[in-house]
């Protein structure tokens, strides 16, 4: 390593240190260290690219970019992933869902490296109180961007759940059972948030302590193992933003799984694509036709005991109501 490019590094050290994961090197470089870190890769000779907000650098003879940011506490929100995919992708870095997680889980981590647990959960009450603003204004054209498309989805399912209890499968930040869980104080139906990643769980769990919501439990639980059934029934399950993440061989056994969790309704949402987009680990992609078309198998298979309608919004959302013998 020459003498000028460990200057460099050490001096980045003396601020936050570097975030690396995959192929990134993040650094969070706020006001006058973003101009010296612009400075400083330029005197190594590296190609430059700067978009609104991020700076960023191939490494010579190497995969790693070098992405610089100063986003602030307060940027520190969903809407991230829409910088990511708008400025990152359209110079070939989001090939994949690993590099869009990277990219995402870099940024945030970078803002505070050494406890990045803290920068998670500025993010997700960030997050969360956007889309409690938005929830509560009336309904608006959609921006382009992460979180009010997903304001829309949750305006609409407030709509169409059903009973005390629900079953959010996928839960992923877990923002709808949290939405659900403060607005309804119901202590005797139980809402619970599931996902197949414990880091997921441990986010949500986080999360949840951080807004001091109690009315909710969250779980591990794979929606494709033998014992999913074990997680028992519900009034509503819903199953937001997931399907397009499985191969379509897997949807029969997906949908009846998902049947078998639900008392009354399930509830399906699902962006429509006309390719799946790879950065986000889509499989699969949806229309409004291919939708009504699952409802109706869901309706075979519950023996013509029940009902199913599509609403587009934000995508597509299928409901599927099941009816007393």
């Amino acid at each position: 390593m020459n003498s000028q490019h460990q200057g460099f590094n050490q001096a980045q050290q003396r601020l936050h240190p570097a975030v690396v994961i995959g192929d990134f090197k993040v650094m969070y470089r706020p006001g006058q260290a973003f101009e010296q870190a612009r400075r400083k890769l330029a005197q190594q000779g590296s190609q430059l690219q700067e978009t609104q907000h991020f700076l960023f650098a191939r490494m010579p003879d190497t995969k790693q970019v070098v992405l610089i940011h100063q986003l602030t506490q307060s940027e520190l929100d969903n809407n991230i992933g829409q910088y990511i995919m708008n400025e990152l992708a359209p110079h070939g870095l989001m090939t994949s869902d690993s590099a869009f997680g990277a990219a995402l889980v870099g940024v945030v981590n970078s803002t505070n490296p050494r406890d990045p647990a803290s920068a998670w959960g500025i993010f997700s009450l960030n997050t969360l109180q956007r889309l409690r603003e938005q929830i509560d204004s009336p309904p608006s054209e959609a921006k382009q961007d992460f979180i009010t498309p997903f304001a829309h989805i949750y305006r609409y399912l407030f709509t169409q759940k059903v009973g005390t209890s629900l079953l959010d499968v996928g839960c992923a930040c877990a923002f709808w059972p949290l939405l659900v869980a403060e607005r309804e104080q119901t202590r005797h139906g139980r809402i619970v948030g599931a996902d197949n990643r414990q880091e997921a769980i441990t986010l949500s769990q986080n999360m949840a302590k951080l807004a001091q919501i109690e009315h909710v439990e969250f779980v591990v639980s794979d929606l494709l193992a033998p014992d999913f059934a074990e997680i028992g029934t519900f009034d509503t399950v819903t199953a937001i933003h997931l399907l397009e993440h499985l191969p379509e061989e897997l949807l029969p056994s997906t949908l009846d799984n998902l049947l078998k969790a639900t008392r009354q309704r399930l509830i399906i949402a699902v962006p429509y694509e006309q390719e799946a987009t790879v950065a986000y680990g889509h499989e699969q992609t949806f229309s409004h036709e291919k939708l009504e078309q699952w409802g109706a198998w869901c309706v075979e298979k519950m023996r013509g005991k029940g009902r199913s309608w599509c609403k587009d919004v934000m995508g597509g959302i299928l409901t599927i109501e099941k009816q007393d013998d």
